[in-house]
């Protein structure tokens, strides 16, 4: 066989390869490593929320394994009403630890989806179930007695493991005002390995 011909049939059964395992996002994200120390264990994820608008911000992020329906999402909320968890303008979460998953989202149509079918009704704030993050400004002070009006919203986002983030990774999620984009606002994504120093 000439070497033409081998380095032919040696690109054939790469792109064979790639074929059958799918598009390589999807490939990689059933492949890569959920962390824990023991087999069919977990790691974590750190993750923390910075919210650089004015407005409280409302949300659903978590995680969550796409291919298993039912997964039941590790997710943290933040709602309008103060008789729960808020995101306040310009604050920030406080580091957050969750189980690792393959994928993380925030306000996705999955991770909403997952979350009202396979968690209990109990555990869940209705309110926070928003597609994305809604933003509000919140009366205070003199007139603390009115309601709180959207001021807007972000997309819903999603990360993947093996391709965004590891497990034992920090996400940090900053909110922006989004001057030049149609929603108003957006969410920026940052991740810092395990091994970082930062």
């Amino acid at each position: 066989m000439s070497t033409g011909t081998r380095y032919g049939a040696t690109v054939v059964a790469v792109v064979l390869a790639i074929g059958l395992g799918g598009c390589g996002e999807t490939f990689l994200n059933l492949t890569a490593s959920l962390g824990g120390s023991t087999a069919g264990g977990r790691g974590t994820l750190r993750v923390l929320l910075i919210n650089n608008t004015p407005h409280r911000a409302v949300l659903t992020a978590g995680t969550f394994d796409p291919e298993d329906r039912d997964t039941r999402p590790d997710i943290v909320q933040f709602a309008l009403d103060d008789f729960h968890t808020v995101l306040e303008g310009d604050g920030d979460s406080g580091m957050l630890t969750i189980t690792c998953g393959r994928v993380f989202g925030i306000g996705s149509p999955e991770l909403l989806g997952f979350t009202g079918d396979n968690l209990n009704p109990a555990d869940i704030v209705d309110e926070a179930l928003v597609d994305g993050v809604q933003f509000y400004s919140v009366p205070d002070g003199e007139d603390a007695a009115g309601d709180p009006t959207l001021a807007g919203s972000a997309a819903p986002f999603e990360a993947l493991v093996g391709v965004d983030f590891a497990c034992e990774s920090l996400l940090i999620i900053r909110f922006e005002s989004n001057d030049a984009g149609g929603d108003g606002f957006r969410i920026d994504f940052e991740t810092v390995p395990s091994e970082s120093t930062r």
